[in-house]
């Protein structure tokens, strides 16, 4: 068996980042009935139930917030061909925690590692430089300047990333190493993650947010940030004051994109809630799974997960190492009910279902008086109604 490394650790390295983007994404393993599972010996059940129990840890879904971020993320990146006397373009990417910006941004980044590698190969044109088409750093909660190059030169594997030795070179011999690294690897595309960390109420924090700047205009490479409630890290603004943003360099040269989260199913925002589902119910690997399995449960899972897809996906992965684990091989509302999951959505279950409630009320009303007027549409309300059966509670 493979001992998966944690996100931080494997794509913190060069190593990593490029195992990561050129493994091809796991298969789903075969789909063996109750009886079957039953017959496997105990080794090649204990496989199997490893085998599945990774797979739906790590199988992505296409959602139409990921392929919006996804399109504007691309424009970008493919508009920035500009000589070194124009200045570049950057995305900075601001979401609540558990969209799956960080899923979205480093799928985004495999893409760009591949197209320059089948574009320019892997070694550059001297035959003797690797070729590293993307660098992947990630903010902790005392980042400075010097951890800033620091974690850029340690992600290329310098030597002058260690410790014992930079710590005799000073921050701006640090920080030409490592923009010379970016030159000297081609490197095109580097990624920002979890920015929120930035102190920016602090001179540390302000100096941090300056170099940010500073290396987004230098190197001949697109910057996507990423973190949560990202204006008030003074990266769009000149000043600690997120109030000057209007009137910021930065802010009319990067490019603020969202991931909003799945907004109340009701109406026309319930379609694509069920589409997620079925998605999701789709690549499940389990014994006894029957169809509609998750759809009869729409509403109960919005409520649990409050639209939020990271812990959509954490009350299903959970949920299903359950029902592998304890043989019953199906995820039901009782099953469900005794998963927990994070502190947010379990603190806003309550809220989320009164509003949920409320919403589809207030839909039922507006679907009466459109029955009142001399243009009603029977056809189409009869197919939002039949949507609203997708996982009503009994």
């Amino acid at each position: 068996m493979t001992l998966l490394l944690s996100r931080r650790e494997l794509l913190s390295r060069y190593e990593g980042w490029r195992q990561f983007a050129e493994t091809p994404a796991l298969e789903p393993p075969e789909r063996l009935s109750l009886k079957q599972v039953r017959a496997l010996g105990e080794q090649a059940r204990e496989e199997y139930e490893f085998r599945r129990g990774e797979y739906h840890s790590n199988f992505l879904v296409k959602t139409p917030q990921n392929e919006r971020l996804n399109v504007r993320l691309w424009d970008v990146a493919d508009a920035n061909q500009q000589g070194p006397d124009r200045v570049k373009g950057a995305a900075v990417i601001d979401a609540p925690p558990g969209l799956g910006k960080s899923t979205a941004v480093n799928a985004f980044g495999r893409a760009f590692h591949l197209k320059q590698i089948a574009r320019h190969g892997r070694d550059l044109d001297d035959g003797q430089t690797l070729h590293i088409p993307v660098c992947r750093v990630g903010f902790a909660g005392n980042m400075t300047t010097r951890a800033l190059n620091e974690a850029i030169l340690n992600f290329y594997n310098h030597p002058s990333a260690d410790a014992s030795r930079s710590r005799y070179l000073r921050n701006r011999s640090l920080a030409a190493l490592a923009a010379e690294s970016v030159m000297r690897h081609g490197t095109r595309l580097i990624i920002v993650d979890d920015v929120h960390f930035l102190k920016i109420h602090t001179d540390e924090g302000v100096a941090v947010a300056n170099e940010l700047k500073w290396l987004a205009n230098e190197y001949p490479a697109t910057f996507l940030f990423t973190g949560v409630n990202m204006k008030a890290t003074g990266l769009l603004s000149e000043s600690k004051q997120s109030e000057q943003m209007a009137m910021s360099q930065t802010a009319r040269r990067w490019t603020l994109l969202t991931l909003p989260p799945y907004a109340h199913p009701v109406a026309e925002n319930r379609k694509p809630w069920i589409s997620l589902l079925g998605s999701i119910e789709s690549r499940l690997v389990l014994a006894n799974a029957r169809p509609r399995m998750l759809l009869e449960q729409a509403d109960y899972l919005y409520i649990r997960s409050t639209g939020m897809i990271g812990s959509l996906f954490e009350l299903i992965i959970r949920g299903s190492a359950r029902a592998i684990r304890t043989g019953t091989e199906v995820l039901t509302r009782e099953l469900l009910d005794d998963i927990e999951i994070d502190a947010a959505a379990e603190s806003a279950r309550e809220i989320t279902a009164q509003e949920l409630q409320e919403k589809k009320r207030a839909a039922e009303k507006r679907r009466k008086a459109r029955s009142a007027t001399p243009n009603y549409d029977e056809a189409q309300d009869e197919d939002e109604v039949e949507l609203w059966r997708d996982g009503e509670d009994e």
